[in-house]
């Protein structure tokens, strides 16, 4: 794989001005502001970590930046290829003719398929230049019309993908898993009345719902009558627990957070099925900081329960930061924990 933070630099060294797209699957820390650049991310800790960078950067589910004009899109492909289609779109909708468009990725990710079916959609030109190994350079131009939207799911469509009980359980395309309820949030779920010892739904609790996704751990376990926080890194995320959380008429606090890092209450309960994977790659760094900020933020009292893929070493590195990692269940695929007496 290329090393695509260095080809990124090379080409806003290159052009005057543009538009970086970010996702999940970038390092920001190695990309180099430049006056005329603007850059467009969905996940709150790339927004500060380019910010800290000096870019100016927009934070929002894929949405145009307000009052940005520019005739070039740089982006290092995601992983969905709905978030692909959607922004491949987004250029035609944006870019005027002769404007030109920068996919970089992997055969293996799919960029020959997005370069074919983005010219198409563009109807303009196509270039693609082999980077080494399995690493291309994609350029498409803007054409005089551009063609049909590729098809992106209905991008911005918040939809029912669930029911849980009573309650519709809503998601779109840019969240992890959307189309249907994740196997270890479920099991969690299964499980947690005996990782309790109490029935749920869970009453007048404060309870953090660490990575809320589409707000199913929520949805599945709590009531009217519970105090609740849930928070993501993922602006598409935040989009879809909101609308989940208002139809089931549950008052809640949903905010876009860094793993909870910014966040300062003390919770009864912290419910959380952490991410293992950053983009295309596995990062077990995003364990450590979920588990350090559920310490933090749990009452002394408190129970955190965790679910996480059976090959996830939740023990060794959350018993940096409680007394207590008492294994729940493991089911060959996923495993769910409690974690109690958080070390202060």
């Amino acid at each position: 794989m290329a090393n695509f933070e260095s080809l990124i630099n090379q080409e806003i060294q290159a052009n005057p001005n543009g538009l970086l797209i970010v996702d999940e699957n970038l390092n920001p820390k190695t990309v180099q502001a430049a006056s005329g650049w603007q850059a467009l991310t969905n996940r709150f800790d790339q927004q500060q970590a380019l910010c800290a960078q000096g870019w100016q950067c927009s934070l929002s589910d894929f949405e145009w930046p307000t009052d940005l004009t520019t005739d070039l899109i740089l982006y290092r492909i995601s992983k969905e290829k709905a978030v692909v289609n959607h922004l491949i779109n987004l250029a035609a909708e944006q870019l005027k003719s002769g404007a030109r468009l920068i996919l970089l990725g992997d055969k293996s990710e799919g960029i020959k398929s997005y370069a074919k079916n983005g010219q198409k959609c563009l109807n303009g030109d196509r270039s693609e230049v082999k980077l080494g190994g399995d690493s291309w350079r994609v350029e498409l131009t803007v054409g005089q019309a551009t063609g049909t939207p590729l098809d992106d799911q209905d991008y911005h469509q918040v939809r029912e993908v669930s029911k849980v009980s009573e309650y519709s359980l809503l998601s779109k395309p840019g969240v992890y898993g959307w189309k249907k309820i994740d196997q270890g949030s479920q099991q969690l779920i299964e499980c947690l009345p005996y990782i309790l010892n109490r029935q749920l739904p869970i009453g007048a609790d404060r309870v953090l719902d660490l990575g809320c996704g589409s707000g199913y751990l929520t949805l599945a376990s709590c009531s009217q009558a519970s105090f609740i926080t849930a928070t993501d890194n993922n602006a598409a995320a935040i989009k879809a627990t909101q609308a989940t959380l208002a139809a089931a008429n549950f008052q809640a606090e949903v905010c876009l957070t860094n793993a909870g890092e910014e966040l300062a209450s003390e919770y009864d309960l912290i419910l959380c099925n952490p991410p293992f994977h950053s983009g295309f790659g596995i990062d077990y760094d995003l364990t450590d900081r979920f588990s350090r900020n559920a310490a933090r933020l749990l009452a002394a009292e408190g129970k955190a329960c965790f679910v996480v893929n059976q090959h996830v070493p939740l023990k060794r590195i959350a018993s940096s930061y409680f007394e207590s990692v008492e294994l729940d269940q493991d089911t060959g695929h996923f495993s769910t924990y409690l974690l109690t007496k958080p070390k202060r």
